[in-house]
C-alpha cells in the first residue's frame, strides 16, 4: 500500500522547524542614573555643557558586547549586540546623567552646542571597557573639559573605575556598564561644580 508523500513531508518539515531555532540578535541599550538615586547638588548655573562624541579603542568599535575571557584576551557575543552603537549610547547617557547630578537642562550632545551657546565641552577618550558575567567591569577613560572656542584644557583627568558584574548572564554584564557609567557621571559632575566655583 502507497503512503502519501506530502502529508509526511510536511510533517518533517514542521518537525524541523520546531527543533532547530535560529540564534536570534538580542539588543542593547545603556540605561542612566534613575532619578531617585542621582541625588543632585545644587544647580551648577554657570556652565553650559556639549557633550562630544566618545572615541572608543579598536577593540570596542563594533555592534558586538565584547567580554574579556581572561586578561588581554577578548570575545565577541555575536547574538548579543548595542542597539545604537556603544560611542552614542555612552554619550546619551552622559547628557541624561550629568543633566541629572548638575540639576540643568543645558546640557547637550555634539552638535546643538550653539543652540544653548555651551560654555564647555566635555571629551571622552575611553581606553578600556571590559569585563565579564560573574567578573568584574573596568572603565579605563581619559576625559577633558574645553571652552569651545579655542579648546584651551580646563580640566584632564585620566579615571580607572571597576565594579563587579552581579550575575552570570549578559544583563548583569549591561547592568554593570550602568552603573560603571553613573560613577564616571559623578566624578565628571563634581569635578564640574568645582570648576563652575572657581569661575575657570
Amino acid at each position: 500500500m502507497t503512503r502519501p508523500v506530502l502529508p509526511l513531508l510536511f510533517t518533517a518539515l514542521a518537525a524541523g522547524i520546531g527543533c532547530s531555532r535560529p540564534n536570534l540578535e538580542v539588543l542593547h541599550t545603556l540605561s542612566p542614573i534613575s532619578a531617585g538615586v542621582a541625588k543632585p547638588d545644587p544647580p551648577v548655573a554657570s556652565i553650559a555643557l556639549e557633550v562630544m562624541p566618545v572615541r572608543l579603542p579598536d577593540t570596542l568599535q563594533r555592534p558586538q558586547l565584547v567580554t574579556e575571557i581572561r586578561p588581554g584576551v577578548l570575545s565577541l557575543l555575536e547574538t548579543h549586540r548595542w542597539g545604537n552603537g556603544l560611542d552614542k549610547d555612552i554619550q546619551r547617557v552622559l547628557v541624561e546623567n550629568l543633566s541629572l547630578l548638575m540639576a540643568r537642562d543645558q546640557v547637550v550632545a555634539y552638535p546643538y552646542g550653539d543652540r544653548i551657546k555651551a560654555t564647555h565641552r566635555l571629551e571622552l577618550n575611553v581606553d578600556r571597557l571590559d569585563g565579564r558575567p560573574g567578573g568584574t567591569l573596568t572603565l579605563q577613560a581619559t576625559w577633558m573639559v574645553t571652552r569651545p572656542q579655542g579648546g584651551q584644557a580646563l580640566l584632564l583627568r585620566r579615571t580607572t573605575l571597576q565594579r563587579p558584574v552581579q550575575g552570570q548572564d549578559v544583563e548583569a554584564l549591561v547592568a554593570a556598564h550602568n552603573l560603571i557609567l553613573g560613577d564616571l557621571s559623578r566624578e565628571i559632575a563634581a569635578e564640574l561644580g568645582t570648576l563652575a566655583g572657581g569661575r575657570r
